[in-house]
């Protein structure tokens, strides 16, 4: 990855700023309890999940195939519904926004998601993310989502650089085709839904732990 000519850094949310499957672990074990009481919160979430972190990567292309005829605007749509009461529900990854902040003096940051411009203002708005986000690609912005090229290649255009001084960061598959699709290049991180192996599998250039890990890796001169 060629760090002296990055200009711009672009963040995929669910499972990479935000902390969305322990949210969804944390709730289908609480009530996979009550149903079973005999089984403890403890192990249902070690049975939980593997489970949905699977089943988030089946409903992700299920999902692409649903932008690929249009349809995608109506998930988009619930995504919002159940992201948001009355404020946005999920929790930051831990150290995101001191993370972003250290970058923001550097790079241009964006956010490019599959989920709905409702939600992802949301997010910002809960993390006070304002300053530090330039510019923001939802489903809604974009005729087509992850992994096409296009959100990738809308905010290069948007931000006045060329793809191959841009990373996507994420932690799916989709990201990381979205991005090398773009000519931009892509980071994975292993705090959301897909497995290191299937990280390592699409290419990505690099893997890190969490989005933390970036500025000891940009910053370091």
């Amino acid at each position: 990855m060629d760090i002296e000519n990055l200009k711009l850094i672009a963040f995929d949310v669910d499972g990479t700023l935000a902390d969305t499957d322990d949210y969804y672990i944390e709730k289908t074990s609480a009530l996979g309890h009550k149903l079973l009481p005999f089984v403890s919160v403890e192990r249902l979430e070690k049975i939980n999940r593997p489970v949905i972190m699977a089943g988030e990567t089946v409903l992700h292309g299920f999902y692409r195939l649903l932008d690929l005829v249009g349809l995608d605007k109506l998930i988009s749509k619930l995504h919002s519904h159940f992201s948001i009461n009355k404020n946005y529900k999920y929790k930051e990854i831990a150290g995101m926004r001191k993370t972003l902040k250290a970058l923001s003096k550097k790079y241009m940051l964006g956010i490019i998601t599959s989920g709905g411009r409702g939600s992802t203002d949301a997010f910002i708005r809960k993390f006070k993310l304002e300053k530090m986000i330039s510019f923001v690609v939802s489903s809604e912005d974009c005729k087509f989502i992850k992994p096409h090229p296009a959100p990738m290649q809308k905010m290069a255009e948007e931000a006045g650089v060329l793809p191959e001084n841009c990373v996507l960061v994420g932690d799916t598959m989709f990201d990381i085709l979205c991005a090398h699709r773009a000519g931009a290049y892509a980071v994975a991180v292993k705090s959301g839904f897909d497995s290191e192996w299937l990280l390592r599998k699409h290419k990505a250039d690099l893997v890190l732990e969490t989005v933390n890990d970036l500025p000891r890796i940009l910053l370091k001169n």
